[in-house]
């Protein structure tokens, strides 16, 4: 027996549906946006350097008494007038906190030291000079940090030294 040509044009219209459907899926064909190519983007400024600018002013400290609004006040100076220099922060650390710091610094600055110093007369590979140079560089930072009385800022040099010294292999 044979099937009438709309029941066998039926079957293929449904198997030709069913085949086709999931082909095209759900999702639409958007029109791709055209990238750059990450070496081909501008490189974003750097950020300034922290421990070279000047913090920002804080708040200014209110004064126990308060004087009345019709009073007269003292002129201030100009911005461009020299000021009292503010405290250090170092003014803050208790004695037995600035001994504390300074011996940690020494420790780390010799650590950093003695790491360093078998590979002053070696040849070095690249990544091993940069360590090598960093890490003088470092130890550079912090003796100066230490003739400005910073101390906080000396002890972090001097910490990131050693760390960096302990990765410095030199045989």
């Amino acid at each position: 027996m044979r099937a009438r040509p709309i029941e066998q044009a039926l079957v293929v219209l449904v198997l030709a549906t069913i085949v086709v459907l999931p082909l095209g899926g759900c999702a639409t064909t958007r029109p791709r946006l055209a990238g750059m190519p990450i070496e081909k983007r501008p490189t974003p400024p750097a950020p300034p350097d922290s421990a070279l600018e000047e913090p920002p002013p804080g708040p200014a400290p209110k004064s126990a008494k308060q004087e009345p609004p019709n009073s007269p006040k003292e002129e201030t100076p100009a911005k461009g007038d020299t000021a009292a220099p503010r405290p250090s922060v170092e003014s803050v650390m208790s004695p037995q906190e600035r001994r504390a710091a300074l011996g940690q610094i020494v420790a780390d600055t010799t650590s950093a030291s003695a790491a360093v110093k078998p590979c002053a007369s070696r040849k070095l590979l690249p990544d091993q000079e940069s360590v090598y140079d960093t890490t003088l560089s470092l130890l550079a930072q912090t003796r100066a940090a230490l003739a400005h009385d910073e101390v906080w800022r000396a002890q972090s040099l001097a910490r990131k030294a050693r760390q960096l010294a302990a990765s410095l292999n030199c045989p």
